[in-house]
């Protein structure tokens, strides 16, 4: 093989390793990015007023092209998603569905984002669903007869979306939140609307 042969295959190979991580996901030119999530770190009162409510959070959204070049948005780079879910866990590494931490949740969702150079979009998503208050270990840290084990259980949600571009490729995004999870002291009750209505 000629010098100039292996030095063009050598920075063709060297090239190929230059490749940024997100590029080398899914087959979609497109990547679905979770680039905030509020309130983070979100306090979830488990008994409020007498009430038992559900814990809404709030995910900032953008879809980026992968290839930076692209500056002009196609349609066919549009993303719908369709569903979600939360997964939790702590720090110490307890992690028992319906022991340590509540059960897995998964939720429909219809949302679409178009593909932009910067700014993200909004969509509300249930994180802690009132069912998980009524089981271990959150029943647990009720004050009116639920054990009161502890004061206040720190963990965390890894939260993913799931959907397609309108081209059909499949796109994922994820994003972890802290929940504090306590009986607190509250006042008043019923539950207060989700974020946005």
């Amino acid at each position: 093989m000629k010098r100039a042969s292996r030095m063009a295959l050598l920075a063709a190979l060297g090239l190929a390793g230059c490749t940024a991580d997100y590029a080398k996901v899914g087959n979609a030119p497109v990547q679905l990015i979770i680039a905030a999530i509020s309130p983070n770190p979100m306090s979830s009162e488990v008994l409020l007023g007498g009430s038992i409510c559900a814990d809404f959070a709030t995910l900032a959204v953008a879809n980026r092209a992968k290839n930076p070049n692209v500056t002009v948005p196609q349609v066919p780079q549009a993303i719908i998603v369709n569903r979600y879910e939360v997964s939790y866990y702590r720090s110490d590494g307890r992690a028992q569905q319906g022991v340590d931490v509540p059960y897995s949740i998964s939720g429909a969702l219809t949302a679409s984002f178009d593909a932009k150079t910067s700014g993200t979009d909004d969509v509300t998503i249930e994180v802690v669903r009132r069912q998980a208050k009524l089981e271990p270990p959150l029943i647990q840290l009720r004050t009116d007869g639920g054990g009161g084990q502890a004061l206040i259980v720190t963990m965390f949600a890894k939260v993913t979306l799931y959907g397609q571009t309108i081209a059909g490729q499949n796109v994922t995004a994820s994003g972890n939140m802290q929940i504090d999870f306590a009986d607190y002291v509250d006042e008043g009750s019923g539950c207060p609307p989700p974020p946005g209505n």
